[in-house]
């Protein structure tokens, strides 16, 4: 798999994991994670499973992921190349965190 696109088999980022599962499921939104954060509905609360979360991981690079239960989150990582999950308990995760946000 290459990083930077949304077809799964081929190429996925962060960003086009969360479209593609959203498609699944009829529901369209936005391709980049800035938008994708700026346009999902903020939540006040802890994120819930089919809830998106969003970080910060460079002063210009921004990473989303998609909550699978109240601690972990899929998302397509850049750095080992490949789907994985991950903790939001991790500290890298917590230092990073922006936010959460829903589209459901």
């Amino acid at each position: 798999m290459r990083m930077g696109g949304a077809t799964p088999h081929q190429a996925l980022d962060c960003s086009g994991l969360t479209l593609v599962a959203h498609q699944a499921v009829g529901m369209q939104i936005p391709r980049v994670s800035t938008q994708q954060q700026a346009a999902a509905r903020p939540l006040q609360g802890p994120p819930k499973p089919g809830d998106l979360v969003f970080f910060r991981t460079a002063p210009s690079q921004y990473h989303v992921g998609l909550m699978v239960d109240r601690q972990r989150f899929v998302h397509a990582s850049t750095s080992k190349r490949r789907v994985r999950l991950a903790s939001l308990g991790n500290p890298y995760w917590q230092k990073r965190f922006l936010g959460a946000g829903s589209y459901l």
